[in-house]
């Protein structure tokens, strides 16, 4: 059945509630100073083995988007693919430039392994912006980003205790300041994305799933910062109830 649009994004925020980003170990961790610097420059490894990818599955969503004649939407995907990826340093390089801080080369952050948690994210997230349409593309990155995004979000919060209580240079910490300012955005034009496009039944369904596959795979990358760090193939549970929707069944042990 369709919902109301403003229904429709008010259910799909209740699943990134089920696992809010800035209780992530990764995260709190860093908040409340549980972490060492080392153990940090272990976990940013991480993230730059899964941020490099980000002209793939951006790639893929543009591809889609202009196969499908969904030019409006081209504009979203346009305006955020420019912010991370042009200009005279990309996303990456300004990654790179928190590994350099921690003696750490391109080269020899291109031979770190991935963690499995980050392995996982890398392939549910150009896999689902492969194979879903540009829309579902979008849906994947929008409420995450919406997380991180913004001037007392997680983004702005790690900026913050990177710079002060660790004492990383504001030049290395550079990648969370550019989150709290421009995820903020990409989160919202995406949310009014969804409202605009989502507006029959069947595609707020493909929709619903691909937020849920985005929560999933990001909350799998910073897992892989954790395990990168302690070396435990360890799973965050989230901090809310599953949610699924389930078919009525009347399995065996309920017969009378």
């Amino acid at each position: 059945m369709r919902m109301a649009s403003g229904e429709f994004i008010a259910e799909l925020w209740s699943y990134a509630e089920e696992a809010p980003t800035e209780q992530h170990p990764w995260f709190q961790g860093i908040l409340e100073h549980r972490w060492t610097r080392r153990q940090i420059i272990l976990g940013e490894i991480q993230h730059y083995l899964r941020v490099r990818t980000n002209p793939i599955f951006f790639g893929y969503i543009a591809v889609n988007a202009v196969a499908e004649k969904q030019y409006g939407l081209m504009e979203v995907v346009l305006d955020n693919f420019m912010e991370e990826l042009a200009g005279p340093r990309t996303h990456v390089d300004i990654m790179l430039q928190f590994l350099e801080e921690g003696g750490i080369s391109r080269e020899a952050a291109d031979r770190a392994e991935a963690a499995p948690g980050t392995m996982a994210a890398i392939e549910m997230i150009i896999g689902g912006c492969q194979r879903r349409s540009a829309l579902e593309g979008v849906a994947m990155l929008t409420f995450v980003e919406s997380q991180l995004g913004g001037s007392e979000r997680v983004s702005a919060k790690v900026y913050r205790e990177l710079t002060g209580y660790y004492g990383f240079s504001e030049r290395a910490a550079e990648t969370y300041r550019l989150h709290a300012e421009q995820d903020a955005g990409h989160g919202e034009r995406q949310i009014e994305a969804i409202r605009r496009y989502a507006t029959d039944a069947e595609t707020q369904q493909r929709v619903r799933s691909a937020v849920k596959l985005g929560l999933t795979a990001f909350t799998l990358e910073w897992d892989g910062h954790v395990q990168a760090m302690t070396g435990q193939r360890e799973f965050w549970s989230g901090t809310a109830p599953l949610r699924l929707r389930q078919p009525a069944v009347r399995l065996p042990e309920d017969r009378r």
